[in-house]
């Protein structure tokens, strides 16, 4: 029988009006009344994802940063963080730099999740105003020598065009780091803006949620996972189960064990009652 559900957040837990379903909250509150754990694990910081714990209506562990923060929202503290070395956040910044790409650094909760940006004498934050006007608050301008020199990034943010994208991709991948392409992300630049995720070598959700598992006194064998993205790849195929939401690519249900319907059909309670739920009833 399962002992840890984890569930990704976007295209996943929520719908396309990006709520959580009163048919998905009650699956989940069924999943918690059969003493099995859940958590969420997402390319979200801790701040937007806490705002869908709040949803769901009880303190869950949640995997942030794509795997590269574990973070427990009842005692409000890191299980497991993994930021940038200075050395590889270096090189990443160079390689954003010569392709002229704009890098947004990210740092975990314990920082202040401050977001980090190039100076007009580079990249001008312009570039980025659908992505910044709504964090002004948040975010810092710093030189690219000051960038290199944050302490606590667990993400980089890679925007740009697609092309140019493909290419710095290949070259970060080089240095052994881990990339997600999420794909267009805003048609108000022109060519549209694209987006990777890059985190430093061995961050990912599976190793974050092995961190979790471990804690929680299981494994990932034990481990029901549910997503719709590339970044989920590494999850599902490490779990015990993983599940492809309805609406992931093909690429994404091709290598889950299984695919239910998409996330406006309430996909992650299909998931829930046919490998979690139906499996416990069964040892009953």
């Amino acid at each position: 029988m399962p002992q840890l559900l984890v569930l990704d957040i976007d295209g996943t837990l929520l719908n396309s009006d990006d709520i959580v379903t009163p048919v998905v909250k009650q699956a989940i509150e069924d999943v918690r009344l059969q003493g099995i754990e859940v958590a969420l694990a997402t390319g979200r910081r801790v701040g937007s994802t806490r705002r869908v714990v709040e949803e769901i209506g009880v303190h869950l562990p949640i995997v942030t940063f794509n795997g590269a923060l574990v973070w427990d929202t009842r005692f409000e503290r890191a299980i497991h963080e993994l930021p940038f070395s200075s050395s590889v956040l270096g090189r990443v910044i160079q390689l954003c730099q010569d392709y002229r790409v704009a890098p947004v650094l990210l740092q975990g909760p314990e920082q202040g999740e401050r977001i980090f940006v190039p100076l007009a004498n580079g990249i001008h934050p312009s570039y980025l105003e659908w992505f910044l006007d709504p964090r002004r608050e948040e975010v810092d301008e710093l030189t690219y020598d000051e960038l290199s020199q944050v302490p606590g990034v667990l993400t980089v943010d890679v925007f740009g065009p697609e092309l140019a994208l493909q290419d710095i991709g290949r070259d970060i991948a080089e240095l052994e780091a881990q990339v997600y392409d999420v794909g267009e992300v805003s048609v108000q630049a022109d060519p549209p803006n694209w987006a990777l995720n890059v985190h430093m070598p061995g961050a990912s959700k599976a190793a974050g949620v092995q961190v979790l598992a471990r804690a929680l006194g299981c494994t990932l064998a034990d481990v029901v996972a549910v997503g719709d993205g590339n970044n989920d790849l590494p999850l599902l195929e490490a779990a015990g189960i993983g599940v492809a939401m309805g609406n992931a690519p093909d690429e994404v249900k091709a290598r889950a064990d299984a695919v239910v319907v998409g996330h406006d059909e309430d996909g992650v309670a299909e998931a829930i009652e046919r490998f979690v739920l139906a499996p416990a009833a069964e040892r009953r």
